[in-house]
């Protein structure tokens, strides 16, 4: 399964980062957040599951989504179509700032389709277009001038975002809220990923949050899209999986590892996440084992 971090931005002699997916197995972008404003455009298939603001986007071709400045997203991918393409674009927020001085007052949105404005929807058909551009280019490897026309494209598309999806945050302190929001959500999850091999109770997360259980618990369902709970299963299931799918150690092994009681805990998570027991998946990638 790939995993892909979007947080860690190079900007490859481009100011805006721009990146193409085609996802030909189950994939999965982990829950994150960073400064840049992401637009994602499916040009080809589909997206499960893209989850931000608490919403669970299934995407379709054509389709556009904009995640703001420090909102958490994540992405998962579960069926198999080799010629799913999507498009990804970060604007760096100081860019944004120096083109738009006044952005940290509000934020982007991009409703459905039947939602917007007469307007909207022409500038909607125009990002596609764009978006469109954009992706035939970079799959143009080599192509005399890819990065000027590049260059040129995205700020079209920062132009469209800018003067025809913009909304007024709610009030002032809205951002500053989302950062500390933002914060106990990053120690949260540190946590988890530095004690997942060993038992922890949902308390223990809590505790290295300085934050009631309840409070944690809220916020991480209305921001993560799924309850700390299930996220800690998903987590220590992903980290099997990967174990599995590269590595010959035993299925005991591997439980012990990721934090599970034993094989039969490990094959009830692969099943409810993979469908798949965990001998399955090793099969199915032709990873050598040990017999249990």
């Amino acid at each position: 399964m790939a995993t892909e971090k979007h947080e860690l931005i190079q900007l490859d002699k481009l100011p805006i980062y721009i990146e193409l997916h085609q996802y030909q197995n189950e994939s999965e972008v982990a829950p994150h957040w960073h400064q840049s404003i992401e637009l994602s455009f499916t040009m080809r298939g589909q997206i499960d599951h893209f989850i931000f603001d608490g919403v669970n986007h299934h995407t379709h071709a054509g389709d556009i989504l904009v995640v703001n400045t420090q909102a958490v997203h994540s992405v998962r991918s579960v069926a198999r179509r080799p010629n799913d393409l999507m498009l990804t674009l970060l604007f760096p927020y100081p860019l944004i700032l120096k083109v738009f001085p006044e952005m940290d007052q509000y934020l982007f949105e991009i409703k459905p389709l039947e939602e917007l404005s007469v307007a909207q929807i022409a500038q909607y058909h125009h990002l596609q277009d764009l978006l469109s551009k954009i992706t035939t280019i970079k799959l143009a490897n080599g192509r005399q001038f890819q990065s000027l026309e590049l260059i040129i494209l995205s700020y079209q598309v920062l132009e469209i975002l800018l003067k025809s999806f913009l909304k007024l945050r709610d009030n002032a302190s809205q951002l500053s809220s989302n950062l500390v929001i933002t914060g106990h959500l990053r120690t949260a999850l540190d946590y988890i990923h530095k004690h997942y091999f060993e038992p922890f109770s949902l308390q223990d997360v809590a505790d290295s949050c300085h934050l009631a259980k309840q409070y944690l618990q809220r916020i991480f369902r209305k921001n993560m899209g799924v309850t700390l709970g299930i996220y800690i299963k998903n987590y220590r299931s992903q980290r099997a999986y990967q174990e599995l799918c590269n590595t010959s150690h035993t299925l005991t092994a591997i439980a012990m590892n990721n934090g599970f009681s034993g094989v039969r805990s490990l094959n009830r998570a692969m099943v409810a996440n993979y469908e798949q027991t965990s001998m399955e998946i090793r099969k199915s990638y032709s990873a050598p084992h040990q017999s249990d």
